[in-house]
């Protein structure tokens, strides 16, 4: 997990000098450091130029006589870092994939949000003002592929001091320990981090196969998480993943003599067979599809994921 830098923050403000405002986010990088996230800072391209005062640029104002020497160090060696956010073949390129996803916030367009709320990342920013209550920004996604379109509300947690990072410590903890490394030690954790999903082989074993490094890994536990987390919170009614958009399968797929059989997934140990339609939809690489279908065992919710892999072919996809 990689901190990611707010691009929109780089902005003039008449409320704190430049010196005050990168001393702020050196003291957040540092205390995220020092709960274990990684030690980057993924920006924009030209993130360092932005003018924040005076026609001065953000990596001048890191090296003014008013910036603490120290503060304005650090946060000048963590930009201009490859790979970087927007532009050809940007992060946010590699997690939008073949189709578009445009990211806004209070209808403002985004790029470092926007990838936060893709890979579940953290954000920092450079502070305005003191902020008082959770740290979170909710970032609107739409998405645009053979599909359709459809909207996604993700809330991204964001940092614009190192007191914010701590009275928010544990949820960064959990989260930095929930950022595993790669599909095997989703597995091998899987009861520990998503205690209330039950994953059929079909899942299980395209999870467990995957290096880390694909475009959809942190996409794919992102949506996990929603799938656990929905399961949480379900109460009456329908059953719904939380934070995630998911598509129900047309009855013309599910009922044609070689698409519908693609969706009957082996079933996790112990649960009867139904074929599956429910899924959610993750951007990048092969367009990848997750199938989930929600019990209540004895009274608990549970989530079954029967398949997690390439899109499938339907009546109106193939």
């Amino acid at each position: 997990m990689e901190p990611i830098l707010d691009e929109s923050s780089l902005v003039p403000c008449s409320k704190r000098p430049p010196a005050t405002r990168i001393e702020a986010l050196a003291k957040t990088l540092r205390a995220l450091d020092g709960l274990g996230v990684v030690r980057v800072l993924r920006s924009v391209r030209d993130a360092a130029d932005r003018d924040l005062d005076g026609g001065r640029g953000l990596r001048s104002w890191c090296f003014d006589k008013a910036t603490s020497k120290d503060a304005g160090r650090l946060v000048a060696a963590r930009l201009d870092k490859q790979p970087y956010i927007d532009g050809d073949g940007g992060l946010f390129a590699v997690a939008e994939g073949q189709g578009a996803v445009e990211a806004k916030v209070s209808g403002k367009r985004v790029v470092g949000l926007g990838l936060a709320a893709l890979t579940d990342g953290l954000v920092v920013a450079l502070t305005a003002e003191e902020r008082s209550g959770d740290a979170t920004l909710t970032v609107q996604l739409t998405y645009l592929d053979d599909d359709g379109q459809r909207d996604e509300q993700v809330d991204v947690m964001t940092f614009t001091s190192e007191q914010e990072v701590n009275a928010t410590r544990q949820q960064v903890v959990d989260r930095v320990d929930r950022a595993v490394p790669n599909g095997a030690m989703i597995i091998e954790r899987v009861g520990e981090l998503f205690p209330r999903l039950r994953l059929g082989p079909d899942a299980r074993k395209p999870i467990e196969a995957m290096t880390g490094s694909e475009t959809v890994f942190h996409q794919l536990v992102r949506h996990l998480r929603a799938l656990d987390e929905g399961a949480r919170t379900w109460a009456d009614g329908a059953y719904s993943p939380l934070a995630v958009s998911f598509s129900v399968e047309s009855e013309a797929t599910l009922n044609h003599g070689t698409y519908g059989p693609m969706r009957d997934f082996a079933m996790p140990d112990g649960f009867a067979f139904e074929r599956w339609s429910l899924h959610t939809k993750l951007t990048g690489g092969n367009g990848a599809r997750m199938y989930f279908r929600a019990e209540r065992v004895e009274g608990h919710p549970v989530v079954l994921v029967g398949y997690f892999g390439p899109h499938l072919d339907t009546v109106k996809h193939h």
